[in-house]
């Protein structure tokens, strides 16, 4: 984990040293130069907030220093906020986003959780799905609620679902970091519902991907 980690943290530290280091050597006097390397210092300074945040929260998860408040939560119209929160991205690249759920679906989670949990799947969904919809769903389960955000790209190879929810585990590390992924969101994304009582999956295919939530109903 810790060689992963500082592989992670290394690739944007070397990037603001030598944007720094260029600005340094005199690039800071020609302003062209300069916006553009002061941008990636901006850039991968992000990266790094992300990472540490993400790094931070997977450690109160796995130490259970994460309280987790389990209370009766609409689980539809949180997810509606998520829809809207999210939506100018998806507009950005032409997706169709939206919330088909059914009134009282309601869940016994900590609503901050759930909420992380919603905002991390939809966003990797509208990252990653090139044309078409993405669309968060509930269905009763027993005494369960099922909550799916589906999306219609290119879909994940079989081989890779199985692995899908570890640390740092990325199918495309590449696109993955050019796109500001830290590969820590789905394993975030689990601990989070199995501290709530849940549990988590995926399916995926050559005409989408599908990950589904399963949650005590309240």
């Amino acid at each position: 984990f810790v060689a992963n980690a500082s592989h992670e943290l290394r690739t944007p530290i070397a990037a603001i040293r030598a944007a720094a280091e260029t600005l340094l050597s005199g690039a800071v006097d020609d302003p062209a130069s300069a916006r553009r390397f002061v941008d990636i210092v901006a850039r991968h300074a992000e990266r790094l907030s992300r990472l540490t945040q993400d790094l931070l929260d997977l450690s109160r998860l796995e130490s259970r220093q994460w309280r987790f408040e389990l209370v009766r939560v609409e689980a539809g119209a949180l997810a509606r906020q998520v829809v809207e929160l999210l939506g100018g991205a998806a507009r950005e690249k032409g997706l169709a986003l939206a919330a088909d759920e059914p009134a009282g679906t309601a869940v016994r989670a900590d609503a901050r959780a759930l909420e992380q949990v919603l905002v991390n799947l939809v966003e990797n969904a509208v990252k990653y799905t090139e044309r078409g919809r993405v669309a968060v769903r509930a269905e009763r389960d027993g005494e369960a609620w099922t909550v799916s955000v589906e999306d219609t790209g290119p879909g994940i190879e079989q081989q890779h679902l199985p692995r899908l929810f570890e640390r740092f585990y990325r199918v495309d590390a590449g696109r993955s970091r050019d796109q500001g992924g830290t590969g820590l969101g789905l394993a975030i994304v689990k601990h989070l519902v199995q501290g709530m009582g849940g549990d988590v999956g995926v399916e995926s295919d050559s005409t989408g991907t599908r990950f589904r939530v399963r949650l005590p109903a309240a």
